[in-house]
């Protein structure tokens, strides 16, 4: 599954990360004559990107300025319902995609999805399509509907052959935003080190990355809870990527259920049985993926597959409210005791 285009993160709303500023900014205690912050918010991706920059004062704002142009650039080559696009033409044409930059994200993706049988797949944008979650009147379909949806849904229907991306059905239709998101953070967080910045944090609507560390402190990271604002831990980080996924972001409730945008594309329907997930690895993009990938397989057989990443860990928050952690996490989440949530500890 994928989560469709960029409209994943709606602001207010989380599990993913909250960055939590406890008094005043670490950086005011040490060599304020050199390094001072800079922080600016812009709204792209459907949601409020901010950026906080550690730094020399002569290169802070430049170097923000520079890192929102690469994402805007990324995110406006990647937007698969632009008609002017290389993905739109992809889709609705057939046209081959021989970009380099859609090729390598393409490459990773269809890793994945190799790797998860499926359960990661950027070739479901028919399906979204199909329940209506591009637009604002999302609706259950007929069963009947989602089987003949289906049958144009596969990664294993994607080439890339000599530097160039082709599909053997033409009803194949792809939308990458379960793992361009996280690829535009990584774009980010390069220009900004190409621009000598060292500690800095980008917040994404709640996927974060973490550049070195806040001064001399690591940044805190909270993880939220998918039902209500409660944080229900935190941890802190340097040089480490915190995405989160839920079924809060975007669904609607038919006959008392709720229906969200992550889908399983083997099955047609929303994902079951995990509310909220936040998976940290070092690459945003690589991050951003997996955790769609975690939250499809399912809180067992997810968290089972992290385990045997080396560098990766999840945080998945169960429809029974049980918060579960890889065995990474077992000490460095901080639990907020106040929270009604319980922790199911690997076995």
């Amino acid at each position: 599954m994928i989560k469709s285009g960029f409209r994943r993160k709606m602001v207010g709303v989380a599990i993913g990360a909250v960055v939590l500023f406890f008094g005043a900014f670490a950086a005011r205690s040490y060599n304020m004559h050199r390094f001072h912050v800079e922080k600016q918010t812009r709204f792209m991706m459907d949601t409020f990107v901010t950026m906080v920059v550690v730094g020399p004062a002569d290169i802070g704002s430049a170097a923000i300025k520079a890192a929102f142009e690469r994402m805007q650039e990324v995110s406006d080559k990647f937007n698969n319902r632009d008609p002017k696009g290389l993905i739109y033409a992809f889709n609705h044409y057939g046209t081959p995609i021989t970009d380099s930059e859609i090729l390598f994200v393409a490459e990773k993706a269809l890793d994945i999805s190799r790797q998860t049988d499926g359960a990661f797949d950027i070739t479901v944008e028919p399906l979204v399509e199909l329940w209506g979650f591009y637009g604002d009147n999302p609706a259950l379909p007929i069963d009947a509907a989602i089987k003949a949806c289906l049958q144009h849904i596969g990664y294993q229907h994607l080439i890339i052959e000599k530097g160039v991306l082709t599909k053997d059905d033409p009803a194949i239709r792809i939308d990458m935003g379960g793992i361009a998101k996280g690829y535009c953070i990584s774009q980010a967080a390069a220009v900004l080190r190409e621009k000598g910045i060292t500690s800095a944090l980008i917040d994404a609507g709640g996927d974060v990355y973490a550049l070195g560390r806040r001064g001399q402190q690591l940044w805190k990271v909270g993880i939220r809870s998918p039902r209500g604002n409660d944080i229900l831990g935190f941890m802190e980080v340097e040089n480490l990527a915190v995405m989160g996924s839920g079924d809060y972001e975007r669904f609607f409730e038919h006959n008392g259920k709720r229906y969200h945008h992550i889908f399983d594309p083997r099955t047609g329907y929303p994902v079951e049985g995990i509310s909220g997930a936040t998976l940290l690895f070092a690459d945003p993009m690589l991050a951003d993926a997996w955790n769609t990938a975690v939250f499809v397989l399912g809180k067992q057989k997810g968290r089972a597959v992290v385990e045997t990443l080396p560098g990766m860990e999840v945080v998945i928050i169960t429809d029974e409210d049980d918060l579960m952690v890889t065995s990474g996490l077992a000490n460095a989440l901080q639990i907020n005791t106040e929270s009604n949530l319980s922790i199911a500890r690997r076995p």
